[in-house]
């Protein structure tokens, strides 16, 4: 593909500072680069590299192998359309009026706006669902409204180049989509397109590659399923994630499990938690918000509590997707409820791949430190009765059962506190 933007070692910045140091990515017809990163990373200043806001002081930024520097405003205008984070409408032209403006690049200093660019406004207008503001002033418009009017005045310049700064951060779901689904077609059909996301799953629904920009350094520039990585997200954003596939539409969906400055980093105690079908997610994250050393016991590759564990970066018996808890899986699991000062079963049903799980956490050994979420009835139980028997067994050696999940936080502090760790509940 044909590069139309190219950032070859460029160092962008304002006078007196560099914001962006020794950036190299290109941008080819037909594709969308989703550019993504902290706030304050430089993202928005790559964009101002190509309208001339911001200067390139080392290195090159080329629109269709020419050099920026050898491109005039005007000649630059025809070719990149612009769509910023904000608006302005300082003065009361008509939405029409406002479009309009985008064929100024295509007419001579006095020239009225010709039929042709009056039909081309109209027809931008109409794929953007703004044409019904024809005559509305842009003063008295939404900041949605006036968002994708924005869109429709770059478009109306018939650009080779788009670059999108956050451009629906003003818009409801439904405009959101409806605008990006128009960039990804113009996209299709030849322009290049360099878009600021800060909603990661919209970047990965719509890019073909994203960039990522960390402290004014491009990082990894790949696929999304490439470049957005758990690893990935807890450095560059200090965010653990759960990174998976969206069912429907087959992308990458990024669901953020907590912050990394939200931990309590003394240790509270060690708890096991027994999961399973996402049964544990929640109280995996609240436990470990709260400073626990927490172990996530025996779980499946694919299952959600898996995914959660994994983001978390605690300990657990990984088993490939489907498999039975085994003798040796359920020893290490016996083990480790052994040395855990407190123990949780959450709200999981109980089968025979998983029953070997709840036999080695509800011995007498560990029944005083155990704590059910939920009684264990027929309802999660389909191995025919044992493991509700198990699970009866360990209530009579003095394991509790919690009705929820935030009252068997409760136990397990009170648990860890007897134990002789930690001070308060949170």
């Amino acid at each position: 593909m044909t590069a139309e933007l190219t950032y070859a070692g460029a160092t962008i910045g304002y006078p007196g500072v560099d914001v962006v140091r020794d950036a190299t990515l290109s941008v080819a017809a037909g594709e969308v680069v989703g550019l993504i990163g902290p706030n304050g990373a430089g993202k928005s200043t790559m964009l101002r590299a190509v309208t001339g806001s911001a200067r390139v002081t080392t290195g090159v930024v080329e629109l269709e192998s020419r050099s920026l520097a050898d491109i005039g405003p005007r000649d630059r205008a025809r070719l990149v359309g612009v769509v910023p984070q904000q608006v302005s409408a300082a003065f009361s032209f008509s939405a029409r009026e406002f479009v309009l403006m985008g064929r100024h690049p295509h007419l001579s200093r006095l020239q009225q706006p010709a039929d042709v660019d009056i039909s081309l406004a109209e027809e931008v207008m109409a794929r953007t669902d703004t044409a019904r503001l024809a005559e509305d002033g842009v003063d008295t418009l939404s900041g949605g409204d006036l968002q994708r009017l924005a869109l429709a005045q770059a478009l109306v310049q018939q650009p080779r180049v788009l670059l999108l700064d956050e451009a629906t951060s003003h818009l409801d779901l439904n405009h959101r989509l409806q605008v990006l689904d128009l960039v990804r077609e113009l996209a299709d059909s030849g322009m290049a397109v360099l878009a600021v996301f800060h909603d990661l799953d919209l970047a990965a629904r719509y890019s073909d590659r994203i960039a990522v920009i960390d402290s004014g350094r491009l990082g990894p520039v790949g696929p999304p399923a490439e470049v957005l990585t758990g690893e990935m997200l807890a450095r560059v954003f200090a965010v653990r994630a759960v990174v998976g596939t969206d069912p429907v539409t087959g992308s990458v969906t990024v669901t953020p499990v907590l912050r990394e400055e939200a931990v309590e980093r003394a240790s509270r105690g060690r708890v096991l938690v027994l999961g399973g079908s996402g049964a544990a997610a929640p109280l995996l994250r609240t436990l470990y918000l709260a400073g626990y050393d927490v172990h996530a016991g025996a779980l499946n590759r694919g299952d959600i509590d898996h995914a959660v564990a994994e983001a978390l970066g605690l300990g657990m018996i990984d088993l490939p997707a489907f498999a039975e808890v085994d003798d040796a899986a359920a020893a290490h699991l016996r083990a480790v409820a052994g040395e855990a000062d407190a123990v949780v079963v959450a709200e999981i049903p109980v089968g025979r791949a998983n029953l070997a799980a709840l036999r080695a956490v509800a011995e007498n050994t560990v029944a005083r430190r155990l704590v059910f979420v939920g009684a264990l009835g027929p309802e999660r139980d389909y191995t025919g009765g044992e493991a509700s028997e198990a699970a009866r067994t360990a209530v009579d050696a003095g394991a509790m059962i919690a009705h929820d999940p935030d009252e068997a936080f409760a136990r397990l502090a009170a648990l860890t506190r007897a134990a002789g760790i930690g001070t308060s509940d949170r």
